[in-house]
């Protein structure tokens, strides 16, 4: 084996860069959506579940803090993905296997030694973290602390899957990570309730189950059930992702031992593209905070938590659109890299549109799914009428909103395709600290700031975003970056 191999096109690369650019992006960005869709229900089933214990609202308190430190090493792990997956589809696009496979197990091992030391913190100071940092006191600061130390002390599971899914991606398999997230997701909602409430008392949704569950006579584990769950499904898709990757016989991606090896001039050319994009996710969840500090001052009171509750169940529909949304980015971002690669730049660019097109629609028959249905869904997680209101009232305005945030979302994937990560933080900054932020805070200071101007505040948000992108992307000033 040499150490340079002879530049080449594997035929899943050549479908990227050869094949109909239209079907071509259909294939690989409809399986990403659902996967993503997917990978976004997980908390959504850990919630569902434990809110059906007895002691369901502290137990839900509890999983909302370990979301918050959980989500940190996430957003790292997803710079570090998003990254290498970029230098992975420029490199198979220029047919250079050797820097493939490099980049393919350097950031393995980038990922894993994150999830070391994350995980130590997890183990070790959980209950400083949930007790000192977040306030959490009583029975939530026990089930926080406990279930910290498992679903943050096992996050390697869920970082190491995602970044195996990501180099999948960049090699143009999008169907491989749908089967791998779908197979986690059915397995952790049979896990987890039969490990939240074991060989005791089930509640009237999960009676067909109960058999199942005293038959094996495991202990009913309640919160701590959950982490054991999500972290044993995701760790059974972990090794069949890696066996499936490590089996790999193509032209492009290889095994060499010392590419696990860490390397410190690999490691800081992914970290240089890595750094902004992680900054981006923490920039607008800090957006999604500031909003939810508004909803908090304004509209909530000590005896009625009502327009809280509605928003709270809607950033987590908000949540799953996203998702779906980076789903088609991702497939915008393996085309845009692989056809930059191989030097095809007016191809690149269609991809993005191409992508956007494809998610506007995706995001279209999202609304109607949630604006005809939206006391059911909403009616899942609180059926509680005013709540159902002020979810219907947020998703009829914010709602409408989804397709032009899907644009942006895509475009912003594109460009990390690209690897423009940088241009990509500049313009969320611009728009949302230099202009959302600033005009949001005039208002409350010198009008009456009503829900409903708050939910158009967040709407026009998504669309001064996606007219920035669009504007940006056109441009094409990044098809020039060197990765």
């Amino acid at each position: 084996m040499t150490e340079v191999d002879e530049p080449h096109v594997d035929k899943a690369t050549a479908r990227i860069i050869q094949g109909p650019l239209g079907r071509g992006i259909a294939f690989l960005g409809m399986p990403l959506a659902i996967a993503m869709a997917l990978q976004a229900t997980f908390n959504l089933v850990d919630m569902f579940i434990i809110g059906k214990l007895p002691n369901g609202s502290q137990a839900l308190g509890a999983l909302g803090i370990c979301d918050l430190v959980a989500m940190v090493p996430t957003i790292i792990a997803n710079g570090i993905s998003n990254a290498s997956a970029a230098i992975i589809a420029r490199r198979a696009g220029e047919g250079d296997g050797r820097q493939v496979s490099r980049y393919t197990w350097q950031s393995l091992s980038m990922t894993g030694l994150l999830a070391l030391v994350f995980g130590f913190i997890g183990i070790v100071f959980a209950d400083p973290l949930t007790g000192g940092v977040f306030g959490a006191k009583g029975e939530v600061r026990v089930l926080a602390t406990e279930y910290m130390q498992i679903i943050v002390g096992g996050g390697f599971t869920i970082l190491l899957l995602l970044q195996i899914c990501a180099i999948m991606r960049a090699l143009g398999d999008g169907k491989t990570p749908m089967y791998l997230l779908i197979g986690s997701n059915v397995a952790n909602l049979f896990l987890s309730i039969i490990a939240v409430f074991g060989n005791g008392d089930y509640p009237a949704a999960f009676e067909w189950l109960a058999p199942v569950g005293k038959a094996l006579d495991i202990p009913a584990m309640g919160v701590a059930g959950a982490a054991w769950s999500t972290i044993l499904s995701r760790g059974i898709a972990l090794v069949i992702g890696a066996i499936i990757l490590a089996k790999n016989r193509g032209k492009l991606l290889r095994f060499y031992g010392k590419d696990l090896i860490p390397e410190r001039r690999t490691f800081s050319r992914i970290m240089k593209i890595a750094w902004p994009n992680s900054a981006q996710f923490v920039l607008r969840i800090g957006v999604v905070l500031f909003f939810m500090g508004i909803v908090t001052h304004n509209f909530t009171t000590e005896t009625d938590a009502t327009t809280l509750t509605g928003f709270s169940i809607c950033m987590r529909l908000d949540t799953l659109v996203l998702f779906m949304s980076m789903g088609w980015g991702a497939a915008a971002s393996t085309f845009v890299g692989q056809n930059l690669g191989a030097g095809l730049v007016a191809r690149a660019k269609r991809a993005g549109w191409t992508a956007s097109a494809f998610n506007f629609g995706t995001m279209l028959l999202a609304l109607v799914l949630y604006l005809v249905y939206a006391p059911e869904i909403i009616g899942i997680f609180d059926s509680t009428p005013a709540v159902i209101e002020v979810g219907r009232h947020y998703l009829y305005i914010v709602g409408g909103t989804y397709a032009f945030l899907g644009v942006a979302v895509v475009l912003s994937q594109a460009l990390s395709g690209a690897g423009a990560t940088l241009s990509s933080f500049a313009i969320d900054s611009v728009v949302l600290l230099g202009l959302l932020i600033p005009v949001t805070l005039l208002m409350l200071a010198f009008a009456d700031l009503t829900r409903t101007e708050t939910w158009a505040m967040i709407a026009a948000g998504n669309v001064l975003s996606c007219v920035a992108y669009a504007f940006w992307y056109q441009r094409g000033y990044w098809v020039d970056k060197q990765i």
